[in-house]
């Protein structure tokens, strides 16, 4: 499919007259479309993950309400790639959603971790193993205030996902709870999402139905909504 597609482009670009401008010499529709056919449309998002997932979820609801799709929400405060990772109860979580796309907020907890390739990265496959066909789209953690930035785990969290399937987070100024709380304030959370919504719609593995920002501070909790504190099981 990927080859016929690229013929195609090729025998269009072949087609178009070249000007000398670049601005001119842009992809007709028929191309951009065909480049857009090739993302799998995310209808149903399920999205797990630490105490970061809550707002973030939320906000992505309310671009769901508008754009027609839905979340269903999985939290646990404290949590680890190794936790969700050796956590027999994710296939079962993924199963009864039946998801087209499972959004994953993990790492802030891991993020000095000096050698993930030997501790994490059976557990990031168990998570990538039991998403099956839904595709992945990993949040990845915002700094620590006042830290350095996890560039170890960072570096290899994007590696081990692939182009398209790990946004990161690393590098945003977001307003934050504290001078010392790596949780981004409800205002911060909102532009974060924001900001992971763009990157899908131009860099993303997926495709989302639509892309209309929602107006105001909008937030919304879809109808499977899951909050586990850290001490409690999954």
């Amino acid at each position: 499919m990927k080859k016929r597609i690229i013929t195609v482009l090729t025998l269009l670009l072949c087609l178009m007259p070249f000007s000398g401008k670049a601005q001119d010499n842009v992809l007709p529709v028929e191309a951009e479309r065909l480049l857009d056919a090739e993302k799998p449309v995310a209808k149903k998002i399920l999205f797990i993950g630490d105490s970061m997932t809550g707002w973030l979820a939320e906000r992505l609801e309310a671009y769901g309400k508008q754009n027609g799709f839905e979340v269903a929400t999985v939290i646990w405060d404290g949590s680890t790639i190794k936790k969700w990772g050796t956590n027999p109860k994710l296939k079962s979580i993924v199963e009864g959603q039946k998801p087209d796309a499972v959004f994953v907020s993990l790492g802030m907890n891991d993020l000095f971790e000096t050698n993930p390739e030997a501790r994490c990265k059976s557990s990031l496959d168990a998570i990538k193993d039991v998403a099956g066909d839904a595709q992945i789209i990993w949040v990845g953690p915002p700094s620590w205030p006042g830290k350095k930035r996890g560039d170890v785990m960072i570096n290899w969290l994007g590696e081990q996902l692939g182009e398209g399937h790990f946004f990161d987070s690393s590098y945003l100024e977001l307003p934050r709870q504290s001078k010392t709380n790596p949780h981004p304030t409800r205002e911060g959370m909102m532009k974060w999402m924001d900001q992971v919504v763009g990157w899908i719609e131009s860099e993303g593995a997926i495709a989302l139905p639509g892309y209309d920002k929602p107006t105001g501070q909008q937030m919304a909790r879809g109808k499977s909504y899951v909050y586990k504190r850290m001490k409690e099981t999954l």
